[in-house]
């Protein structure tokens, strides 16, 4: 099957947001539909890379240790949108 050329870049963030949406919809719905390939890549229990885990842990024991290292979420959204403005 022939892949879509779609460059990411071309595409405003709302776009590339609503593409990420409707495949995982996608994904969704054929997983309902019993395809199992599409029922893995939902599998929200796969473990995490080991790296991966071990920085989050690492991320969560600095936090513990000083808060206010920390962001508050809404904080960081703010920022984030006044990025993509």
């Amino acid at each position: 099957m022939a892949q879509p050329s779609i460059d990411p870049s071309s595409l405003t963030v709302e776009e590339r947001l609503q593409l990420i949406d409707d495949l995982r919809l996608s994904l969704a719905r054929d997983a309902r539909a019993g395809n199992a390939e599409a029922s893995a890549a939902l599998d929200l229990y796969r473990p995490l890379d080991p790296e991966v885990l071990a920085e989050l842990v690492r991320r969560a024991d600095a936090l513990e240790r000083d808060p206010s290292k920390g962001i508050r979420w809404e904080d960081l959204r703010e920022e984030l949108e006044r990025k993509d403005a």
